[in-house]
């Protein structure tokens, strides 16, 4: 049985009736999987075995208009094309989307609030059933999803009037912490990107802070402290370099902890200029798990940030609408490589100046 329609036409349930012997009514029952449907197996099998071999495809239109519903969700994002991490939370919405036989329209916004509402408006123009809205930098938001007449999710975007998906953040910083302490670093920790005696940096983004907040608690839970801290403006590779050069001069520094995978790989050219081994005379630890953090030599130890889960999360927040929560926190988990060890004893035993 082979279909005769060309790749712009449409097969119709008529077609399918006449190939599977059966009526129209049996057809339209077994492929809109009529709740009532008394059509025996055998007779379904049938049709199932026409429409495929038909290549039978729905009428949306006619399928929304019938149950309201048109298979189709919106993810609006900031940003799409040019960042592993917005690509990785749509990776995971749109595997999700499909193994949920949804179709997902997607809408970047550059961080404009004028093509966000257009966007949101062009999407429930089409129907959607819902609408992921997901930032690259986490940030509070009071507006998203207000009033609209659909489900909506949040993801790396904080907000009360709809479910928000962030990744614990908190606790992220704490296992980081966590790691370099129990390979025996306790007194020679330098931070890279952020000084806590510094005034609260509002450039800094929602999950950043939170980062910073785990990163304290642990500290204190512990009983340690920093050796040596350093501010970076925006957490950019040459910040890092310039941040790790400076701090390496202190021959007590046995770790560097860095705030996210891109001062990290600044880190890692500083101590390569200054003829330090990672990890036999500085261990260096970081955060976000980018995908040059595999391929580094030696491989960096990261605090992963699960983007994919996340997206994936907010399709089956979709599905299963239920009451706001304040925040879904996803657990972040440590992907350790080689740039950890124990401190090295003539750097631990260093004075630190």
């Amino acid at each position: 049985m082979a279909a005769s329609h060309g790749p712009g036409s449409r097969v119709t349930q008529a077609e399918v009736a006449r190939a599977a012997g059966v009526s129209v009514g049996a057809v339209s029952q077994v492929l809109n999987d009529s709740p009532t449907s008394r059509i025996s197996e055998e007779v379904r099998e049938r049709i199932l075995a026409a429409a495929s071999a038909l290549g039978y495809r729905p009428n949306m239109v006619a399928r929304t208009l019938r149950t309201s519903e048109s298979r189709t969700y919106g993810f609006v994002s900031d940003t799409v094309t040019i960042t592993r991490f917005a690509s990785g939370i749509l990776r995971g919405a749109l595997d999700a989307a499909h193994e949920s036989g949804y179709l997902l329209l997607i809408a970047e916004t550059a961080g404009d609030a004028a093509r966000e509402t257009e966007a949101v408006q062009a999407l429930l123009d089409r129907g959607v059933d819902g609408i992921v809205f997901t930032a690259v930098k986490s940030r509070y938001s009071g507006t998203l999803g207000m009033g609209l007449s659909v489900p909506c999710v949040n993801v790396n975007i904080a907000d009360a009037d709809a479910p928000s998906i962030l990744p614990d953040e908190l606790a992220g910083g704490r296992l980081a912490v966590r790691a370099l302490a129990e390979a025996g670093h306790r007194h020679g920790i330098a931070l890279v990107g952020h000084d806590f005696r510094s005034d609260i940096d509002t450039g800094i983004a929602l999950t950043g802070r939170r980062r910073l907040d785990g990163i304290a608690a642990e500290m204190a839970s512990v009983g340690i402290d920093f050796l040596d801290q350093q501010a970076c403006g925006d957490w950019q590779t040459d910040e890092g370099y310039a941040a790790a050069h400076r701090m390496i001069s202190n021959r007590g520094v046995t770790a560097l902890l860095c705030l996210n995978d891109r001062l990290a790989f600044g880190a890692y050219q500083a101590l390569a200029e200054a003829g330090l081994r990672i990890p036999d005379d500085v261990s260096v630890m970081s955060f976000d798990d980018e995908e040059l953090a595999a391929s580094l030599r030696p491989g960096l130890t990261t605090v992963a940030i699960p983007h994919e889960t996340m997206g994936a999360l907010a399709i089956e927040m979709l599905r299963t609408p239920g009451p706001a929560e304040s925040d879904v926190l996803v657990p972040m988990s440590l992907h350790e490589r080689v740039s950890v060890t124990a401190p090295a004893p003539h750097r631990a035993g260093a004075t630190p100046h």
